[in-house]
């Protein structure tokens, strides 16, 4: 026992028996992880009766009737439709302009550039709290309460430092030689940016894009204060499946299903371009 576990550990074993048990705790980690997504997809579509059972009840006959619920009585697609509208339209606005800004800073010297960048950065380090209240006094005046173009404006606000400072550093990693290359050759700095620069820069743009989309996807403050019946996202209106006296716990399962099943497929459908643009500063 003592020889097979010191073979183990030796430096001259094998890579895979070495690290065995590394795997093994990944595994156990990941599966905890997964644990509570696992248990919110059962219950979208359990019975009612079976959802509210003491102690849970693993095997069950699926049903659609939370899904039913939702998107009949409670209008879940009208919700869907406003945080699609209000993400996709923030996400698309805060990375185009925080790509110029980002680009701007990495390659041009100005007076006041640290300063800038600082500003920038002090702006995401705001709590949304301490913000909320004279937001709503504002969209109360500019009459932009109840509005998708009040709720995109704020988010792209919102958004645009951490778009900023994530394509920033990704601007300084391409190499400058590049662009002079290409302005030898006639171009100008925005056709070498165009041309050159954002072909390269592609990745990182998806990977902050989609990060930028989650938490635009997620934002429950700011929406709760400053939406209405017409603009109401799916966080601030699933909370109200979950405050009566008796929760639906088969409705709620299936609410956070709708919520989550967007953003999953998303990251999945870009996740080379993802897992590239995570990469992209560790080489240089």
């Amino acid at each position: 026992m003592s020889r097979d576990l010191s073979a183990v550990l030796s430096p001259d074993a094998p890579e895979q028996e070495r690290n065995w048990w590394v795997h093994l705790i990944l595994i156990v980690v990941c599966v905890i992880a997964m644990l509570p997504v696992v248990w919110m997809v059962m219950t979208a579509f359990m019975p009612r009766d079976v959802a509210r059972a003491v102690p849970p009840q693993w095997v069950f006959t699926p049903t659609l009737d939370a899904f039913r619920v939702l998107i009949v009585d409670k209008g879940m697609l009208g919700f869907l439709k406003n945080s699609l509208i209000v993400s996709v339209s923030s996400t698309v606005l805060s990375v185009t302009l925080g790509m110029f800004c980002a680009y701007a800073l990495a390659r041009f010297d100005f007076a006041g550039k640290d300063d800038v960048s600082f500003w920038i950065l002090t702006n995401r380090m705001m709590p949304a709290v301490a913000v909320i209240l004279p937001m709503f006094l504002i969209f109360k005046t500019l009459d932009l309460l109840d509005t998708y173009l009040g709720l995109i404006t704020l988010y792209t606000a919102m958004q645009l430092p951490f778009v900023v400072w994530m394509l920033k550093g990704y601007f300084e990693d391409v190499p400058r030689q590049l662009e002079e290359i290409a302005l030898v050759d006639g171009d100008t700095w925005f056709g070498a940016f165009r041309r050159v620069v954002l072909p390269m820069m592609a990745p990182a743009i998806t990977a902050t894009a989609i990060f930028v989309l989650i938490l635009s996807w997620n934002e429950y403050a700011f929406a709760l204060f400053l939406s209405g019946s017409s603009t109401k996202t799916l966080p601030p209106a699933v909370v109200t499946f979950a405050v009566n006296a008796e929760v639906s716990w088969d409705v709620l399962g299936a609410a956070c299903l709708i919520i989550t099943a967007p953003i999953m497929v998303f990251v999945i459908a870009v996740q080379k371009q993802f897992i590239r643009g995570l990469s992209m500063g560790m080489v240089r």
